[in-house]
Order: structure tokens, then C-alpha cells, then sequence
């Protein structure tokens, strides 16, 4: 997949790309060569998610700070999600 091709992914196809990489690296019967492989586009896919929700939280501050609401946006913790 080219670069380019790799930045028009929606963060579902990145996402399932990363969890293909990531199911098939716990496999453990790889080559390291294929390993290595995977283990560069699961990178590459993970900063692809984290590059698209970082854009959805900034669209969805635009348009809280739009509307003129009062709502309020807070980060969650991943681990008080947790317990």
C-alpha cells in the first residue's frame, strides 16, 4: 500500500489493519523478516487511529465551540475506565 493510499484510510481500515497485524504477530510462527514487517505496519497503522481521533476530537471542539453550548468535553482516563 502506498503512502498515499495509507493516509486516505478511514479509522476503521487502519484499525483493522493494526489488528490483523497484531493477531498475527501473536501467532508467533513467523519469520522474523515477516515479523518485522508487520510489527512496521502495525506502527503505521496505529498512528493512523491515533492521527484520525485526534482529528474527530478537534472537529467535535469546533463545533462545541460553535454552538454555543455550554457542554463541556473532558479527557477520560483509561484507567478509572477501567475499575
Amino acid at each position: 500500500m502506498t503512502e498515499s493510499t495509507e493516509e486516505n484510510q478511514t479509522f476503521e481500515e487502519a484499525l483493522k489493519k493494526l489488528e490483523t497485524a497484531v493477531e498475527s504477530l501473536e501467532e508467533g510462527d513467523l519469520p522474523l523478516d515477516r515479523a518485522l514487517q508487520l510489527f512496521e505496519e502495525g506502527l503505521k497503522a496505529s498512528d493512523q487511529c491515533r492521527t484520525r481521533l485526534d482529528q474527530a476530537r478537534q472537529r467535535v471542539q469546533v463545533l462545541v465551540a460553535e454552538s454555543g453550548s455550554d457542554f463541556q468535553l473532558t479527557d477520560l482516563d483509561p484507567d478509572e475506565e477501567a475499575e
